[in-house]
């Protein structure tokens, strides 16, 4: 259940109780629009119990569908916070998150939400360290706030990027700064690892770039992992949305060379891509007996029959011949 008050014709949430870690905001309650989250909705110690304190209006209780109700204190359920959250989804409504709405929500894994959000408190996602999955939708005629959110995110992150001109799957790097004392100076020089914080930058004012993300991989191949570098070129090509024929032409070099390891990571992602770098790459007999060969250790029937099917139709075999 859903602690709320109604502010102006709107809905602000205050928090969840419940029993799971996969928490879904209703666009509704009471007819009215969720449109904010409170200052540490889902954040535990001093910092929530003291915005709840501070309340002008009583706090109101809604359940999963948005549906007021009127719980007695014994029969609620335990706060969902910090340690409990898992996954959070935003409806199109949300506007506004105060600060440190999430701080500190070191088991959060994925957040789902829009991009017409124009309010992003700070310390949004300090201490979630967790995180590993955005779920982003594009909303027509509005600012985006993708920019904001990746600048809070510092680990490897993946993005699913839906939009009315077409989706996206998308890798970005781990971003690690260090400070490093130089003493005879007497200065602290901050130095950057890795290149996620170039990736972080592919902006035009709020619009994310596709071109100026893929012209990126050159600084990818000497500074990333190959499993990051792997997974990076499979998605890109596994949705082109946006993507230029010459960078497409450098992906798909990178895959021919490398395309078993990307097809021993791809098996552990999703099995429909590995389906798909099969019927699109593998056609190579040696190599597509290979992938046939890593997908028979799993247990996927299903996947393993479509490849054999796919087998038979791009390598039949031929008549076999008896001489006398």
């Amino acid at each position: 259940m859903f602690l709320y008050q109604v502010i102006k014709e709107h809905i602000q949430i205050l928090g969840y109780r419940g029993y799971t870690g996969s928490v879904r905001v209703p666009e509704k309650i009471e007819s009215l629009p969720v449109t904010e989250l409170s200052a540490y909705a889902f954040s535990g110690g001093w910092g929530r119990e003291k915005m709840l304190s501070a309340l002008e209006q009583e706090v109101l209780f809604c359940d999963e569908e948005g549906n007021p109700i009127k719980p007695e204190e014994k029969d609620l359920p335990p706060a969902i916070t910090c340690g409990e959250l898992k996954e959070i989804f935003l409806p199109e409504t949300i506007r506004k998150i105060g600060n440190y709405a999430f701080y500190n929500c070191f088991a959060l894994s994925r957040v789902e939400c829009y991009s017409s959000i124009d309010d992003l408190g700070s310390g949004l996602f300090t201490g979630c360290t967790g995180i590993r999955f955005l779920d982003f939708h594009l909303a027509d005629e509005a600012d985006s706030c993708l920019k904001e959110i990746l600048s809070e995110l510092r680990q490897e992150l993946y993005v699913n990027y839906y939009s009315s001109a077409g989706n996206a799957r998308l890798l970005f790097p781990e971003m690690f700064e260090e400070s490093v004392e130089h003493t005879p100076a007497r200065i602290i020089i901050r130095e950057m690892h890795g290149c996620g914080h170039m990736y972080r930058y592919c902006f035009d004012h709020t619009d994310f770039q596709f071109h100026k993300y893929d012209a990126l991989f050159p600084h990818l191949l000497v500074q990333e992992t190959e499993r990051a570098v792997g997974l990076l070129v499979v998605n890109r090509l596994y949705t082109p949305m946006h993507l230029l024929e010459h960078d497409k032409n450098a992906y798909e070099a990178y895959l021919k060379e490398h395309i078993e390891t990307i097809a021993k990571l791809t098996l552990k992602e999703d099995s429909a891509m590995f389906l798909w770098l099969a019927r699109e790459y593998g056609q190579d007999q040696k190599q597509f007996d290979s992938m046939v060969e890593m997908a028979s250790t799993e247990e996927k029937p299903e996947l393993l029959s479509n490849l054999m099917d796919l087998r038979r139709r791009r390598f039949p075999a031929g008549k076999r011949k008896f001489s006398l």
